[in-house]
């Protein structure tokens, strides 16, 4: 799972109105069909399926982002409009898989597409999603240098999004040591999340034809920034804000998240090893999903929250020395309050 979005959408995530209409023409640009196929067959086989997900609302802060970092590294004026699009349309590709991968019910407030449309068509349009977005960087008048930059980019994102996928499906919380389970939470989440997040911060860095300096910043702080929302996304599902189709999701699977990373450093030995034996049992399908975790939320205490809230503002305080103080530099600021507020 590249990132998750367990929260019902708000009026305040909805898609800004300038990246909707790049997204429609996008979708209309690939809507004809090819010469001698029925257009019925084409809405069918691709564009219906493309066209539904991409419209269901989202918080779309990797395109807000790119947007950021582009005022960030002294851009002037807006990046061509398609940019931010790249980086939202990658997301959607993997969510699309990731859902696949989980066999989740939902996604955004509407069916799972792999249960709307049957897994093979879904899993075909995840994958176009991955690959439709890199040709369209192509198209928007950069100069050759910086097109292949962010090409390359792209794909090493992508790529570490899978590397960190398939530590996140093949790790089991009932087969780590302790001591490992933190390491194990911080790589998964900051490949699969983190590495398209800081691509969105390099995109716009790089469009703005930034400093490497410049650029190595933005990213790292987009990695950190997508370690952050993972945490958020892990602890919403024991909290309930994940919604009743979400919750229980990852317990239910023991994967490793946050959750059980924060436990393993903070609890007594001998209840961080009940708590973990618990999970175990309920991943091998014994055991109550719900109690369990009500357990690991207690044991997290009062404000579980607490070390998110630190990591983001460590986060955004170093990349307030690497770059000059602004707009863009507050927008950011408000951006992170707004997604903190989306996940309570």
């Amino acid at each position: 799972m590249i990132v998750t979005e367990p929260v019902a959408a708000s009026p305040q995530m909805l898609v800004p109105p300038a990246e909707s209409d790049t997204l429609t023409a996008l979708v209309q640009s690939v809507r004809p069909a090819p010469a001698g196929i029925p257009q019925s067959l084409w809405d069918a086989a691709l564009v219906g399926p493309i066209a539904e997900f991409l419209s269901r609302p989202g918080k779309r802060f990797r395109g807000r982002l790119v947007e950021l970092s582009w005022r960030l590294a002294g851009g002037r004026g807006n990046p061509p409009p398609e940019l931010p699009v790249v980086v939202e349309l990658l997301h959607a590709g993997s969510l699309i898989v990731d859902d696949i991968e989980d066999d989740s019910v939902q996604r955004r407030g509407r069916a799972a597409l792999h249960r709307q449309v049957g897994l093979p068509l879904a899993l075909n349009a995840g994958n176009w999603l991955y690959f439709w977005p890199l040709s369209l960087l192509g198209r928007m008048g950069f100069p050759c240098s910086i097109e292949r930059e962010m090409h390359r980019r792209a794909v090493d994102a992508v790529r570490r999004c899978h590397e960190g996928q398939a530590l996140d499906l093949a790790a089991r919380l009932g087969e780590l040591h302790p001591s490992d389970i933190p390491a194990v939470a911080h790589t998964i989440s900051a490949w699969k999340t983190g590495s398209l997040m800081a691509l969105a911060a390099e995109l716009g860095a790089i469009a703005a034809k930034a400093e490497p300096a410049i650029t190595d910043a933005l990213a790292l702080f987009g990695e950190r920034l997508g370690v952050g929302l993972q945490m958020y996304n892990d602890l919403s599902e024991l909290t309930g804000a994940a919604g009743p189709l979400k919750c229980t999701e990852d317990l239910l699977h023991g994967r490793v998240t946050w959750p059980w990373a924060w436990a393993a450093q903070r609890l007594p030995a001998a209840l961080f090893d009940a708590l973990q034996a618990r999970g175990a049992k309920l991943a091998a399908g014994s055991g109550d999903a719900g109690a369990l975790a009500r357990d690991l939320r207690t044991a997290l205490g009062p404000d579980p929250a607490q070390p998110i809230r630190a990591w983001l503002a460590d986060a955004v305080a170093d990349l307030s020395t690497a770059v000059l103080p602004g707009p863009a530099l507050e927008e950011v600021r408000a951006e992170i309050a707004r997604l903190e507020v989306s996940y309570a």
